[in-house]
C-alpha cells in the first residue's frame, strides 16, 4: 500500500485518464455543436420547402427549442457518465480511495433511480395540472372572443359597454388564471415540500409590503373605467391639466395637451380631483369651447354679447348649430364676467388648443374694431361721476347681429 512505485504508477494512470476524459468531453461538445447546426439547417430547409402557413413554418421556433433541449439533455447525460467513469477509474488506482470508487457507481445509480421515481410519481399530478391549465386557456379564449364582440359593438350587454369591455376582458381573464393556478397548485411537483412552502411565504410577504400602492392605483383605474368618467378621445380638464385623453391604463392615464406635451397622470391623482369633460355632452368627436372676458360696467352688456357672438361666427372651428351663446357668469366689484360657450364643428382641428387660439384671435379683432378694451378696471378712488351707461345713445339703431341672445 505504501510502495512508491505503486503510487507513482497510480498517479500516472489517473493523469492519463484525466487527459483522456478531457479529450472525450471536448469531442462530445464538438459533436453537440455540429449536430445542432445540422439539425437546424435541416429544419430551415424543411421550412423553405413547406407552403406558406404550413405546419413546419408555423411551429419552426418550437421545433428548434425542443431540438436544442433534447440535444442538451443528451450531451449532459454523456458528460455525467464520462465524469463517473473518470472518477471511478482515478479513485480505483489508490488503495485508500478504492472503496469510494466501488461505491461511486452505486451512488450514481441510486441518484438516477430516485430521479426517475420522482419524475414518475409527479406525472399524474402534472397531467391534472396541464388539464386544469388547458381548460383555463379554453375558457379565457372564449371569454376574450365574446368580449371583443362587445368591444366592436356586435353584441350589447346591459352591464358592459364598448368602453369597459377591454378592461373587463383583462380582469376576468386574470381571475380565471388565478383560480386555475389555485386549483393546480397542489398537483405541482414539490408543492408539499418545506422549501416550496417557505418560498411561497416569502413571495407573499414581499408582495404584501410592496403592493399597497400598486393595488391602490389599479383600483383607482378600474373605478375610472367603470364609472365612465373618462373615455379615450375626450377633451377633459383634470386639475391644472387640460387636453385629449390618449390612453387609459390600469395605473396611469395619458393626456395630450395640444402643446406638444404628453402628461401621464396617476389614476389615484385623477380619482381625487374634479374632472371637467368638454366632450361628454356632444357627439361625433366634437367638444365644448368656453372662454371668459371681463369688461367694465361702462360698456353695454348687449354690445359685449354681440361682439363675442360675432367673433364666434368668424371662427371656422365653431359650429353654427347649436348656436353659440354668452352668459354673464359674475357681477364683480369692477367688471362683468362674460363667458362665451360654443361647440366645435366637424371642420375643427383635432386639437382644441388650435380652435381656442383662433377664437381668441377673432375676439381681439372684433373688440379692437369696436373700440372696446379687454381690460378689467380696478377701484382706486371714487370716480367723479357714476360709471353707468347713459340712457338713449348707448343702443344703436341696428345692433350687431346676435345682440341680446341668451341660451334657452
Amino acid at each position: 500500500m505504501r510502495d512508491p512505485m505503486h503510487l507513482i504508477r497510480g498517479l500516472a494512470y489517473a493523469l492519463g485518464a484525466t487527459v483522456l476524459a478531457l479529450l472525450l468531453a471536448r469531442a462530445v461538445l464538438t459533436l453537440r455543436h455540429r449536430t445542432t447546426r445540422r439539425v437546424f439547417a435541416w429544419l430551415e430547409q424543411r421550412q423553405t420547402r413547406s407552403p406558406t402557413g404550413g405546419l413546419a413554418g408555423t411551429y419552426m421556433e418550437h421545433a428548434q427549442v425542443a431540438t436544442s433541449m433534447a440535444i442538451s439533455v443528451l450531451t449532459w447525460s454523456l458528460l455525467l457518465l464520462l465524469f463517473d467513469a473518470w472518477v471511478t477509474y482515478a479513485l480505483h488506482q489508490f488503495a485508500w480511495t478504492r472503496p469510494w470508487a466501488e461505491r461511486s457507481t452505486e451512488w450514481l445509480i441510486e441518484a438516477a433511480q430516485q430521479l426517475v421515481l420522482g419524475m414518475a410519481g409527479a406525472v399524474p399530478g402534472l397531467i391534472v395540472a396541464v388539464m386544469i391549465f388547458a381548460i383555463a386557456r379554453t375558457v379565457t379564449r372564449a371569454n376574450a372572443l365574446f368580449l371583443q364582440r362587445v368591444e366592436r359593438g356586435d353584441t350589447t350587454l346591459p352591464w358592459v359597454d364598448a368602453d369597459t369591455a377591454a378592461p373587463t376582458r383583462r380582469l376576468s381573464n386574470f381571475v380565471i388564471w388565478l383560480f386555475a393556478l389555485a386549483m393546480a397548485y397542489p398537483y405541482l411537483p414539490g408543492a408539499d415540500s418545506e422549501a416550496f412552502k417557505a418560498m411561497s411565504v416569502i413571495a407573499g410577504f414581499m408582495l404584501s409590503l410592496g403592493a399597497s400602492s400598486v393595488v391602490g392605483q389599479a383600483l383607482s383605474g378600474l373605478s375610472l373605467m367603470y364609472s365612465r368618467s373618462l373615455r379615450v378621445g375626450e377633451y377633459v380638464k383634470i386639475g391644472e391639466t387640460e387636453g385629449t385623453v390618449s390612453t387609459m391604463g390600469m395605473f396611469t392615464t395619458k393626456v395630450h395637451t395640444g402643446m406638444g406635451e404628453e402628461v401621464s397622470l396617476p389614476n389615484t391623482v385623477i380619482f381625487n380631483q374634479p374632472i371637467r369633460n368638454f366632450s361628454r355632452l356632444v357627439s361625433d368627436g366634437r367638444f365644448m369651447l368656453q372662454t371668459v372676458v371681463t369688461i367694465g360696467y361702462a360698456t353695454p352688456w348687449r354690445h359685449v354679447h354681440a361682439m363675442l357672438l360675432e367673433a364666434a361666427s368668424r371662427t371656422a372651428g365653431v359650429a353654427a348649430e347649436p348656436s353659440p351663446y354668452v352668459v354673464q357668469s359674475a357681477l364683480s366689484d369692477f367688471y362683468v364676467e362674460y363667458r362665451l360657450c360654443a361647440q366645435s364643428n366637424k371642420n375643427a382641428p383635432s386639437r382644441r388648443a388650435e380652435v381656442m387660439n383662433l377664437l381668441h384671435a377673432h375676439i381681439q379683432d372684433v373688440f379692437n374694431e369696436n373700440g372696446v378694451q379687454i381690460m378689467s378696471p380696478h377701484y382706486m378712488a371714487d370716480p367723479p361721476e357714476p360709471q353707468v351707461v347713459p340712457a338713449g345713445p348707448w343702443r344703436p339703431q341696428e345692433p350687431l347681429k346676435g345682440a341680446g341672445h341668451t341660451p334657452v
